[in-house]
């Protein structure tokens, strides 16, 4: 991608010190991406598959200094039904120490660390942490006529992301309730208000890039290796010359999550298989959590975690993001 190469009102600009070169993907060029997406979706799934989410932005980050690049895709996700509630404030509830305005770092945590660890408080621990539950019992009747039959099947995703998780407030009356239930059940003291969540989940997946290292923090198979044997860009900047290998690919995905107690019905063979649902599953939690009003960000890159916490130095250009509430 070369560095002009850009709409008119989205131009590459440095940030940093001369640290960072940041050059938005322009309309086009998320138009393409989002076209190629549909194109490979229709045909690796089936008609009943989730659809894969959409990117809403996309951004080539240039580490000058350590002669890098890294490409971050947003992707704004909504799972609820079409009459929900609009999404108000965006807060995050936390122990003083732990707000985003104040800490020096962001813990991100997998799903696997909210289902496994059993001293966690409840309403934090959850078996059922990014995991969908759908009705089988159609399959199983079709082939098993005779008898009754009831089926509940559980979806998950053998490679997952990092969250962090924060409360959208749509009405004074959820706020007022939200702070009340955090301070009373966990002993929070602070609210932080995130003022532009699009802007958040842009600097959330540019630090994690700045930070992340594959050798330490990720396990790489053959298929996430050969991502990274295939993305490559080029560029005019002047620290690497003609095509060089995208060093680091993040996916930033965020909304709110979506609240039911089973997500569909498995009635054919072709049922079983959803490619795509892994990140519906990262958005979706029991009715029991409802009254959390829950807004999360998952980050996610090729490869497996290796570790259930990231700490994530936070930049000022995420900082200023935030405002004690």
């Amino acid at each position: 991608m070369e560095q002009g190469d850009v709409d008119s009102n989205r131009q590459a600009y440095w940030r940093r010190s001369g640290r960072l070169a940041i050059c938005p993907l322009s309309v086009a060029d998320v138009a393409h991406q989002n076209e190629v997406i549909e194109q490979v979706t229709l045909r690796a799934t089936h008609s009943q598959s989730t659809p894969t989410p959409k990117i809403t932005d996309g951004f080539i980050i240039f580490d000058i200094e350590r002669k890098l690049c890294h490409q971050i895709f947003v992707h704004r996700v909504d799972y609820r039904s079409g009459f929900s509630p609009s999404i108000g404030k965006v807060v995050k509830f936390s122990k003083r120490c732990y707000a985003p305005c104040r800490t020096k770092k962001l813990r991100l945590a997998t799903p696997a660390y909210y289902r496994d660890h059993e001293s966690l408080p409840p309403g934090i621990l959850d078996p059922h942490e990014s995991r969908i539950k759908k009705d089988a019992t159609p399959w199983a009747r079709n082939r098993f006529p005779y008898g009754s039959i009831k089926i509940k099947a559980v979806f998950s995703s053998d490679s997952e992301p990092w969250v962090y998780c924060a409360s959208h407030l749509s009405s004074y009356h959820t706020s007022r309730n939200l702070k009340a239930k955090f301070s009373d059940e966990y002993d929070y003291d602070a609210a932080t208000e995130i003022q532009d969540v699009d802007a958040f989940a842009m600097w959330l997946g540019i630090d994690f890039a700045l930070r992340i290292d594959k050798d330490e923090h990720l396990k790489l198979g053959i298929p996430d290796t050969l991502v990274y044997r295939k993305s490559s860009y080029s560029t005019n900047l002047g620290q690497k010359e003609g095509v060089q290998n995208i060093d680091t690919v993040v996916h930033v995905y965020h909304g709110p999550v979506h609240y039911e107690d089973e997500s569909g019905v498995i009635a054919t063979n072709d049922d079983w298989t959803d490619i795509h649902g892994a990140v519906r599953a990262y958005f979706t939690k029991r009715t029991e959590f409802e009254d959390q009003s829950e807004y999360r960000f998952a980050v996610s890159t090729p490869g497996t975690p290796r570790d259930e916490i990231f700490e994530l130095d936070i930049s000022e250009d995420l900082r200023q993001l935030t405002s004690p509430k």
